[in-house]
């Protein structure tokens, strides 16, 4: 069936924007810490310095805006591909499954680390056709590895079909996702229907999304309905399945369908909002050995989020902006005759984000971004029986940010240095997993790579640990990332 393990979480990327503050320092002596700042800042000038005999190329500095769509994205897939997820689609850890034993205490700064710029990132949501891949070390055994491949094409004036793929290899989600989008145009150009399916091995996890989308101006705004899971009962139910192809069955008793809006707004010539937000269906689902009849259990589930930002642009060259994000998640599990007395509970899980961002552009070669997060995670699990085992009442908050300083030359050097960190503070007697508790950590972080032109990018990176762990200024893991676009 489905044995019971530790809490892990949605695949959700870490900040895709916020402005930092300041920043709480250790007690330790900072001597050390200035002459290492002073030395990658050094070798960044002389780069600088060298890149200026490189012939020009075209302007390729992006203008400074950053999204939430990466967070929506994340928090999509959640719902979509709970298959994707780490520990499955029958994970008693619940749907975001957050909380995770493997996750050493500098997992959440890793992923800071491993972030896009905001410009970056927004430009890779703004195109129709591009590929990225990233990867970054998180322990000396294991790297997150992310890729995503998509390409649009036209049939005629009306008609168009686009294909994504979305790969993932974290300690939240191991996915590979291909979705498969036909359209067409209405009004002229400025509306679109369209149609989404998903393409999964597991035929019961394909799903079917249809939506309208129009054009404002410069934003745009879209809604959908979707059917998950659409082939499930078709596949477990109407098919003869073999128990050793599949040992649990799946029998929807109230099927899954979402809701789902995202909008991009522009309010004047200064500002910008952008929403978005997601409700499922009350969902009623069997699981039950196909070998064992009577074993297993019956689970209801919820799930909702949503999310806001505000961009204000009082230049050209410069944006801020602030942004608020929510999800809960609620499973209600009760065990069939013969099930396991552990599949008696009710798991709701929550969390919010709050924060503010802030990019200025120094003439056309320098970058200056930043941004902050106050983020709150809770997470109760009521038993009936407590002999069985505990109830559970999770809560953790934290500050996170980082701060960088960015240059790109017309010749294509691109180098960044940043300061990033993440600050945990642990609520309540119950034990988080995969923590230690209130260990701050940060980090001086120092990027090199090429831009080409504007249609692709290299980036490698290393980090300096500043917090110490217990082993004083040292190395503390590496990154990469590549994009191109057409």
């Amino acid at each position: 069936m489905c044995p019971r393990r530790s809490l892990t979480s949605t695949a959700i990327e870490v900040a895709q924007e916020g402005v930092t503050l300041n920043l709480r320092t250790s007690d330790r002596t900072i001597g050390p810490q200035v002459h290492v700042f002073s030395a990658c800042f050094t070798s960044v000038t002389l780069l600088v310095a060298l890149s200026t005999t490189v012939a020009a190329q075209v302007d390729s500095t992006l203008a400074p805006h950053a999204t939430l769509r990466g967070w929506e994205e994340q928090a999509w897939f959640a719902i979509l591909d709970r298959g994707g997820s780490s520990f499955g689609r029958t994970s008693d850890l619940g749907i975001l499954q957050r909380f995770n034993e493997t996750k050493d205490n500098e997992y959440s700064i890793d992923l800071i680390s491993f972030a896009s710029a905001l410009p970056e990132t927004y430009e890779w949501y703004s195109r129709e056709n591009g590929f990225r891949a990233s990867a970054g070390s998180i322990n000396h055994l294991q790297l997150v590895v992310n890729a995503e491949f998509k390409a649009s094409i036209a049939f005629g004036e009306a008609w168009g079909a686009a294909a994504q793929l979305t790969h993932q290899e974290t300690l939240e989600a191991q996915r590979s996702l291909v979705r498969l989008r036909l359209q067409r145009k209405l009004l002229a150009g400025r509306a679109r229907i369209f149609l989404v399916g998903t393409l999964n091995s597991e035929k019961p996890e394909s799903d079917m999304e249809i939506g309208f989308s129009s054009s404002l101006g410069s934003g745009s705004l879209s809604v959908s309905l979707a059917a998950l899971d659409l082939f499930s009962d078709l596949v477990y139910q109407g098919l003869e399945i073999a128990a050793f192809i599949a040992d649990t069955t799946l029998d929807y008793r109230s099927h899954p369908y979402t809701a789902r809006i995202a909008l991009d707004l522009p309010l004047g010539n200064q500002l910008r909002l952008e929403g978005y937000g997601l409700a499922l269906t009350p969902t009623r689902l069997q699981v039950e050995s196909q070998t064992s009849p009577g074993v297993g259990f019956i689970q209801d589930e919820r799930y909702a989020y949503g999310g806001g930002l505000l961009e204000w642009k009082p230049s050209r060259r410069t944006a801020l902006g602030g942004f608020g994000t929510w999800v809960r998640a609620r499973l209600g599990r009760e065990r069939l005759s013969e099930g396991r007395p552990e599949d008696d509970f009710d798991l709701t899980e929550k969390t919010w984000q709050l924060g503010l961002y802030g990019i200025h552009r120094f003439r056309d070669r320098f970058t200056a971004e930043g941004w902050l997060t106050r983020t709150w995670r809770t997470e109760d699990r009521v038993r009936p029986d407590t002999t069985v085992a505990p109830s559970i009442d999770y809560e953790d908050r934290s500050w996170s940010g980082r701060a960088g300083l960015i240059y790109r030359s017309p010749g294509g050097l691109r180098a960044e240095l940043g300061l990033d960190f993440f600050l945990p503070e642990v609520i309540g007697d119950d034990r988080v997993p995969g923590q230690l508790l209130n260990r701050d950590h940060t980090r001086l972080r120092l990027d090199l790579g090429w831009h080409f032109r504007g249609a692709a990018l290299l980036v490698l990176g290393s980090n300096l640990d500043l917090d110490g762990d217990d082993r004083g200024l040292n190395f503390d893991g590496g990154h990469g990332r590549f994009v191109f676009y057409w």
